[in-house]
């Protein structure tokens, strides 16, 4: 049940931001997916998604989290199982 935001990306390095790569989200049930930042709760996504479906999502720019030493966290406007696969890095 992911309708409270949780993390979905590791902290950064200390004093860098989260830069998003590449991710892969698979739900079971029909629902939204955000990806917001830590705390602020700023969203840089959503995406609707039907039942048992799968997204890949390669930013084309730098999706880069505006605040130092926060987590990506991912949030759903429904409970269901929900699995995301990440890839990022960490920069100044």
């Amino acid at each position: 049940d992911m309708t409270t935001a949780a993390a979905i990306s590791p902290a950064p390095t200390g004093t860098q931001k989260i830069v998003l790569d590449d991710v892969l989200i698979s739900v079971d049930t029909a629902m939204s997916v955000i990806l917001q930042e830590e705390t602020s709760a700023t969203i840089f996504a959503k995406f609707w998604m039907g039942a048992n479906s799968t997204i890949q999502v390669t930013p084309r720019g730098k999706f880069k989290l505006a605040v130092a030493d926060k987590k990506l966290m991912g949030k759903t406007s429904v409970a269901g199982n929900v699995e995301f696969t990440l890839l990022n890095h960490s920069e100044a």
